[in-house]
């Protein structure tokens, strides 16, 4: 028999013992990519990650593939806000 995660513990039991799946629980976990880039640098990020994942696309071997990673990178940076070096040092230019 196959196992697939449930997320069935996410529900409350009602006093009868049966899950209540009308009522999932809150979770008290605060947001997992905060942002933690400031404007000027999102969109910096951007345009420079736009930039690295063309050049990217027009080399070929292993420059192209390290350029279209780090410009995909930068390219989710400047999308989302989030950076995980910043999270790491504890820094937010958010702010």
């Amino acid at each position: 028999m196959a196992t697939t995660a449930s997320r069935i513990t996410d529900y409350p039991v009602t006093h009868q013992g049966v899950r209540n799946l009308d009522q999932p629980r809150q979770t008290t976990g605060g947001d997992p990519m905060p942002v933690n880039v400031g404007t000027e640098e999102r969109l910096l990020s951007a345009v420079g990650g736009g930039a690295l994942t063309a050049l990217g696309l027009a080399s070929r071997g292993w420059l192209g593939l390290g350029l279209l990673f780090a410009g995909g990178s930068l390219l989710v940076r400047g999308a989302t806000g989030f950076c995980a070096v910043n999270q790491a040092l504890g820094r937010n230019t958010a702010r």
